[in-house]
């Protein structure tokens, strides 16, 4: 059972990776916020809701982070091995990709990197996988090196939260423990919004209110998984997380969201967890092996695909038909997934079991996927 849904976790994590191509290679930049005339083929795809709601993915790999998290905690000796975990598992395929892409965006002269050039400050935040608010005083236009990176400040956060409540509270009640974080700190915020007009978002930054539900829910979906908790009690503690991500969804349509579309698929990611934490072999079509192969790179997939697919999508001529044009964007998206599958093998993988190897032994063996960043 345990190798069956390692499986479907790293199917789980080529759907994610997908999705997330998907909306940054047809949607993003011609999106209501960004309005760009980067892609060759413009708004053709703007109203095509698997593109426009690709973003979602990225809420896909934070459920399948808090599953994995939860696991992970289980089987660290202390804080510091966990810490050690974290850090061989995202650094240094980081490091790489962050450098890779600093000089492919300086030296490229193709329309999207010409209006993302960038200087050595950017590197503060990346590599810190802190917000850019915290340089901001210092050097006023500093961004990530690629802006795909704050959901990696997102993951960081959660893993500070996660370890303080499995090592200061009950260890065999995480996922209770992160429902009941995730419910005080929404309400937290609602009562700062209220007698606070000025609210600068700190909060919101410091404890992720947006994002806990889905980390929560991964939790709930690895207890159940483990049979630490029955299924009436799981439903109650995901029901009251997905009520949060939908209320969540509502303010999203500002910038031409529909919170039904958002909440519906949601609820399709949170189905197909019951499933695979209760029934396995119901989600076996996440097993095929070309869906498991890009979710084993995933996380170097993640950190590749934006800065080189749109250099390259940006590049294609607006002249040439709308066929030409999806055919070479599809072999651009193949070039990025070999790219992340060269940086899995190479610096990713190797560079993981190296240096857990020296800093904390042997790894042990794991029943679960990571997400991108787990």
């Amino acid at each position: 059972m345990a190798s069956h849904r390692l499986h479907a976790l790293d199917g789980l994590r080529g759907v994610a990776i997908l999705l997330v191509m998907g909306f940054h290679y047809f949607y993003h930049l011609e999106s209501f916020y960004y309005k760009s005339t980067l892609y060759p083929y413009g708004e053709t795809f703007s109203n095509t809701l698997i593109f426009k709601y690709g973003y979602m993915g990225v809420e896909l790999f934070f459920i399948i982070s808090g599953f994995v998290i939860a696991m992970t905690l289980e089987s660290s000796r202390s804080v510091v091995d966990f810490v050690i975990r974290r850090f061989v598992r995202i650094w240094p395929a980081l490091i790489v990709s962050a450098v890779l892409t600093f000089f492919l965006l300086n030296w490229s002269d193709s329309p999207f990197a010409l209006t993302r050039r960038q200087f050595w400050p950017n590197f503060l935040p990346s590599l810190t996988l802190t917000p850019t608010s915290l340089w901001s005083g210092l050097f006023p236009k500093v961004d990530f090196v690629t802006g795909v990176y704050w959901s990696l400040v997102v993951e960081i956060r959660f893993y500070m939260i996660a370890a303080i409540l499995f090592w200061l509270f009950a260890r065999d009640k995480l996922a209770r423990n992160l429902v009941i974080f995730t419910i005080v700190i929404y309400i937290a915020r609602a009562l700062l919004r209220r007698v606070m007009p000025g609210y600068n978002g700190v909060f919101d930054a410091l404890f992720i209110p947006d994002y806990m539900p889905w980390f929560a829910a991964g939790a709930v979906f690895y207890e159940l998984y483990k049979e630490r908790l029955t299924q009436g009690a799981a439903l109650v503690m995901l029901a009251i997380m997905y009520a949060l991500i939908a209320r969540i969804s509502i303010n999203y349509v500002v910038i031409g969201r529909d919170p039904v579309i958002a909440s519906t698929a949601a609820l399709l990611f949170l189905a197909l967890f019951w499933l695979l934490s209760t029934r396995p072999s119901a989600v076996g079509f996440l097993e095929v092996r070309p869906l498991v192969w890009i979710g084993e790179c995933s996380y170097s997939i993640y950190l590749y695909h934006y800065a080189i697919g749109m250099i390259l999508i940006s590049q294609v001529s607006k002249t040439i038909g709308l066929g030409p044009q999806l055919l070479l964007v599809a072999a651009i998206s193949l070039l990025v997934l070999i790219v992340g599958r060269i940086s899995y093998a190479t610096i990713e993988n190797p560079s993981r079991r190296w240096l857990t190897k020296i800093l904390i032994g042997p790894p042990q063996k794991s029943a679960a996927a990571a997400s991108p960043a787990a």
